[in-house]
């Protein structure tokens, strides 16, 4: 049985996360993120969760061979049979080339594309602020009540590393160097759709639906 694999790409803040969460819930087919597989694992205190959390905690990077691991682990699942939606994944050539492998002959490839200028992103990612207590605010398009306090308990917000303009800079120069030019190797594997990510959550879940049923991916309800 042929399946449809949808792989997202995105610079960080482009929405991916959200989109394939949404479109999940609408086809059935189980949103997978690599980071979630990660987190999932130290949730449950795996020796592979373990090995994870002890390298973050010390600032190393994750070997692409154990994510690979886990990625293959999780496509063995009975629920991929029809389809998934891979997001955080390739992240380099190597790991684009392992995707290729972990798909069948009969596998339809559409690599989603959702173009987010570097500007928005950092005006984004930088905005986030959250609580200890798990509350999230943007300070621009969700502020808190009383600025730098939770609405729910009144403590201190703070500013997570990764949101920090210096990293999110870091983190697109990454993007645009390694990742996206994968892109130029996936047209000759799939089809490529070019998503408006600088628009709201709605309006891009409509054309990415409208696009995919231009596929035939989706059927129109009667």
């Amino acid at each position: 049985m042929s399946r449809t694999i949808l792989v997202f790409f995105g610079p960080p803040g482009s929405g991916k996360g959200t989109q394939s969460d949404l479109l999940s819930e609408a086809t059935g087919w189980p949103a997978i993120s690599t980071g979630e597989l990660l987190r999932h694992e130290q949730k449950i205190g795996s020796a592979v969760g373990r090995k994870v959390k002890g390298l973050m905690s010390e600032g190393n990077l994750v070997a692409a061979s154990l994510v690979d691991h886990l990625l293959k682990k999780r496509l063995a699942k009975p629920d991929t049979k029809k389809g998934f939606i891979l997001d955080g994944y390739p992240r380099n050539e190597n790991q684009f080339k392992n995707l290729l492998k972990l798909t069948h002959g009969d596998d339809r490839l559409y690599f989603i594309d959702f173009r987010v200028p570097d500007r928005e992103v950092i005006t984004r990612l930088s905005g986030r602020r959250v609580c200890d207590g798990g509350a999230s605010y943007h300070t621009m398009y969700n502020p808190p009540k009383v600025a730098g306090k939770c609405d729910l308990c009144g403590s201190n917000l703070r500013q997570r590393q990764d949101d920090k303009p210096a990293v999110i800079r870091r983190r697109l120069k990454d993007y645009n160097a390694v990742i996206r030019p994968l892109l130029e190797k996936a047209s000759g594997r799939g089809s490529i759709i070019i998503i408006d990510g600088e628009r709201s959550i709605l309006s891009i879940n409509a054309d990415l639906v409208k696009q995919l049923k231009q596929y035939g991916l989706l059927k129109n309800k009667k």
